[in-house]
């Protein structure tokens, strides 16, 4: 058994270590994952021969002893026939204590631990646990919008499907998909006949003679989370510095739907058309450029400026603004300035009391038309023309971590 034992765990241990060393620690829980699943199933074959033998044995005895030497065989080979014996010990745990041990896992092995056998398939899948992980990793980039975008999209997948194909045999393939863990071969894990694009990553069938099952519902937090891990699902967020050095977007922040790339843990943005203007694409994008919209109002649409009266000097702010009204709005960061007629004395000054306000571009220099604007505090609307663009709507800035968000876009030269 021992020869057999070192066969079967040998290559496991081999690539720990080929494998690169830049996630030593992931890559050692999923192996040894998989050689104790393979150690397992070694040592319940073994124990099967070793009882068969027995049996052989005994019945080669003399009449006399055969009956108390059966009782004995039998004995020793019924916790192999009886579930309890046959089931996990992770699964003898109370439910709270189970579902804690579940909850620590990364994806990757809880996608591994679902195909261990039924019980953890049906358990593992649960969005109780996918939506931790999915706050963990998606939760400062997914908004409401991205929720409701992927509950269209199930739902016109439902309208578009036919019916039901009769289940196919399982193939080698299913088996690999299963004993392979989920962040090698990623987004090749197999997807069920019936749901061709949104099967999530814990598809799972137990190795033994039972039928293999479908694709958990496409409707769970695990299929959305493989969707977005395998860069099968454009999610609406916004962009920082769209078109990352282009100087015509410094500190802005615009609407696109992006698109993740497992390989480079980067996304592609992809951005509305600009008028006659085709739709342009982004390769490349980093994690910190990308936010969740703060606000539900569409990119076409004048955002409702619910915060005029209580601007101050210093306040941070963003504004809608676009070149011409064909134009998407993008977001874009600013600082409430004083009056010309104000000495800027903090003690003194009253220019919360005017009507207008002071709207400043401080990365451009002064004198630059882009420099400053002056809205209306009670009736503003959207202001301005072909020339110098439109001014839409203005949100006041409430948390430090935005602040501080946007200064770190800050360009290192002063802007004309």
């Amino acid at each position: 058994m021992l020869p057999l034992l070192l066969i079967s765990t040998l290559p496991a241990f081999t690539l720990l270590l080929v494998a690169p060393a830049s996630k030593p620690g992931k890559l050692a829980r999923e192996l040894g994952l998989l050689a104790l699943l393979l150690a397992r199933e070694l040592l319940r074959h073994s124990a099967a021969a070793a009882a068969g033998r027995r049996e052989r044995g005994v019945a080669r005895m003399s009449p006399a002893k055969a009956k108390p030497a059966a009782a004995a065989a039998a004995a020793l080979a019924a916790p192999e026939d009886t579930p309890a014996a046959a089931g996990l010990p992770l699964l003898d745990l109370p439910e709270l204590a189970l579902d804690r041990v579940l909850e620590e896992l990364s994806p990757a092995s809880l996608a591994a631990m679902a195909c261990v056998c039924a019980a953890l398939r049906d358990r593992c899948p649960s969005d109780a646990l996918w939506e931790r992980h999915l706050r963990r990793k998606w939760g400062r980039v997914l908004g409401a919008a991205a929720r409701k975008e992927w509950e269209a999209e199930l739902a016109a997948r439902g309208t578009r499907a036919g019916p039901e194909r009769p289940g196919r045999r399982r193939s080698w393939v299913d088996s690999l998909a299963c004993a392979w863990p989920f962040s090698w071969i990623g987004c090749r894990w197999l997807k069920s006949d019936a749901a061709p694009a949104l099967a999530p990553a814990t598809v799972a069938a137990e190795p033994a003679p039972a039928p293999a099952p479908t694709a958990p519902a496409a409707d769970t937090v695990a299929a959305w989370y493989r969707a977005l891990e395998c860069g099968e699902f454009w999610f609406p967020a916004q962009v920082y510095n769209r078109e990352d050095g282009h100087v015509g977007f410094v500190l802005s922040c615009y609407d696109a739907h992006l698109r993740y790339d497992r390989r480079t843990d980067t996304f592609t943005a992809r951005y509305p058309p600009h008028g006659r203007k085709p739709a342009k694409e982004e390769d490349g994008v980093q994690w910190s450029r990308i936010r969740a919209p703060p606000v539900s109002t569409p990119p076409h649409d004048l955002h409702v400026s619910d915060c005029l009266e209580e601007l101050r000097p210093g306040d941070h702010f963003e504004i809608q603004w676009r070149k011409n009204k064909d134009f998407p709005y993008g977001w874009w960061y600013g600082v409430v300035g004083h009056q010309e007629s104000c000495n800027a004395n903090e003690h003194l000054c009253r220019c919360h009391e005017e009507d207008m306000i002071v709207l400043e571009f401080q990365h451009y220099a002064p004198g630059s038309r882009w420099r400053q604007t002056t809205v209306g505090r009670k009736d503003h609307r959207e202001k301005g023309d072909e020339t110098d663009g439109f001014y839409g709507g203005i949100r006041k800035l409430q948390s430090k971590e935005e602040i501080t968000t946007w200064r770190r876009f800050w360009p290192v030269d002063v802007l004309n």
